[in-house]
């Protein structure tokens, strides 16, 4: 599929630009005396790639609700696979990072800042959920054709960890 494929690209240009900024800020903000052009370029371009990651996730999805009318598992399977297991170091270095990150915003506003966590974890799980309709469609189109997955399967596509445990336990039983 390929809005798996700019999904999953969006996701990895995503996580650059969420280092990228934070950091460009700090350093442009401590040589040029404050706040600039070129820091608000960063945080711009930060948020819009948020958004247009948030888009392209949507995309995807309907691009899923399409495959999975026309009865195309072949198309759900290659992109259910590309973007549980592809998108695996993005969620262990987006995890590390935002930890990192907003334990020390946190940290340095005093606890200011701990109302905004919920954000990135909000839009985080959110690629979760985007992915996790096509690992669903997919385990609906299995179960269809009167193959043995569990319905636990399905609700494990919306979770981050399990989603991939999942994946690999039905992948690894189905040899594909």
């Amino acid at each position: 599929m390929k809005t798996a494929k700019l999904f999953l690209a969006g996701m990895y240009v995503h996580l650059l630009l969420s280092a990228a900024a934070p950091i460009g800020i700090l350093y442009l903000g401590w040589e040029k005396k404050g706040w600039n052009r070129s820091n608000a370029a960063l945080l711009l371009s930060f948020l819009l790639m948020t958004g247009l990651v948030q888009l392209l996730g949507w995309i995807h999805a309907g691009a899923s609700i399409s495959a999975y009318r026309r009865n195309d598992m072949a198309r759900l399977r290659s992109g259910w696979r590309m973007l549980k297991l592809g998108a695996i170091p993005f969620y262990i270095l987006n995890f590390i990072w935002s930890s990192l990150a907003w334990g020390a915003l946190v940290a340095a506003s005093r606890g200011t800042l701990l109302p905004l966590v919920p954000i990135p974890i909000g839009v985080t799980w959110l690629m979760v959920i985007q992915s996790g309709v096509t690992g669903w469609l997919y385990i609906r189109c299995l179960r269809e054709s009167g193959e043995d997955a569990a319905m636990l399967h399905s609700v494990c596509q919306f979770i981050p960890v399990l989603d991939v445990s999942s994946t690999l336990l039905l992948l690894r039983r189905r040899r594909t």
